[in-house]
């Protein structure tokens, strides 16, 4: 008798064991918990979730889709006078994360082939055609985690169509809401909804950017806490400095749903264009939207802010590249 109730009592121990593990499986997939959030295992729950989805999926994989034009510098090695380095060859340096990236060109995307990756990076893609953008946000809703950076698909692709505000809600508006507001035919097509931002300019065609030459454009302010994962580890207050064609999307952030601000330039005064406007002192750089963060937009590429080109400027003191956002782009968005 003792026996069987000690089998019974290990039976339903681990029957709760394994109800717990999908249950947390489920949430993990979802995005509505992060990993690391985990009561007690934190992030190595991160190392067993994705160890058991790893026999169907090979662990979580990272896919850079590229386009013709844009921000951005998706692919190719480190050229030899260090003027150039890519984002799939930063994540592959040993010394920063050792991480082997797929690229894919945009013209071919589809569902199918973007659900065998964990993460998906979007740049260098300016002109897209809006069915490339629903297949995006397709694949987000089916439990993917999507990167999105600069002016991507801030342009138009052939016989393409802008939504209109009075198309979108009950409104006499007759205005565009902007280039990530799509119609493919009678349907909405909303990545601005999906990023939580809105898209305005590139900083280099309202402020005169010197070609060769690094423009100095504000101090980086991290959230609040500094403990967002996507920033975990910088310090508050430090330069930014762009260059000609290798700047960011001026983006507005969008009022509702769940965002986070995770890192901010300070411009330190109101940034007035050459067109006029005022676009105000604190513009979004990292900012993530919905449950567990899997939707995260960059308005400054991320090898952007590891620039070897500042290697040569850097003089003695300031700071030269920045690698730690490669970093955190990872392990935020695969382990939260």
């Amino acid at each position: 008798m003792e026996t069987d109730k000690l089998v019974k009592t290990a039976y339903h121990a681990v029957l709760l064991v394994v109800l717990v593990l999908v249950l947390l499986g489920i949430l993990t997939w979802t995005g509505i918990l992060k990993p690391s959030q985990v009561p007690i295992v934190g992030k190595a729950w991160c190392n067993v979730y994705w160890g058991v989805l790893g026999y169907s999926t090979g662990g979580p994989k990272v896919l850079i889709v590229y386009g013709e034009d844009g921000l951005g510098n998706p692919d190719g090695p480190c050229d030899e006078g260090l003027q150039q380095c890519s984002l799939k060859e930063l994540l592959a340096n040993p010394e920063i994360l050792g991480i082997r990236a797929d690229t894919m060109r945009l013209n071919s995307v589809n569902l199918g082939n973007l659900k065998n990756y964990s993460l998906v990076i979007v740049e260098k893609a300016r002109t897209m055609e809006t069915k490339y953008m629903r297949t995006f946000i397709d694949y987000y809703a089916q439990g993917g985690r999507i990167v999105w950076t600069g002016d991507a698909g801030t342009q138009l692709g052939h016989d393409d169509e802008y939504l209109y505000a009075n198309e979108r809600s009950e409104t006499d508006l007759n205005k565009i809401i902007g280039p990530w507001a799509r119609k493919d035919k009678d349907i909405m097509v909303s990545l601005d909804q999906l990023l939580s931002v809105e898209y305005t300019t590139n900083y280099c065609k309202i402020k005169s950017c010197p070609a060769n030459q690094p423009i100095y454009v504000g101090k980086l302010l991290p959230e609040t806490t500094g403990t967002h994962s996507l920033i975990y580890g910088m310090g508050s207050t430090l330069p930014l400095y762009v260059f000609k064609d290798e700047d960011f999307g001026v983006v507005q952030t969008i009022a509702g749903g769940i965002t986070t601000q995770a890192l901010t330039l300070d411009a330190q005064s109101n940034l007035i264009g050459t067109d006029g406007k005022d676009y105000g002192n604190q513009l979004p750089l990292i900012v993530t939207s919905g449950m567990g963060d899997r939707a995260v937009y960059y308005a400054l590429p991320p090898e952007y802010y590891a620039n070897p080109k500042l290697y040569k400027y850097a003089k003695p003191g300031s700071p030269g590249p920045y690698f730690l956002p490669i970093e955190n782009l990872y392990y935020g968005m695969i382990c939260g």
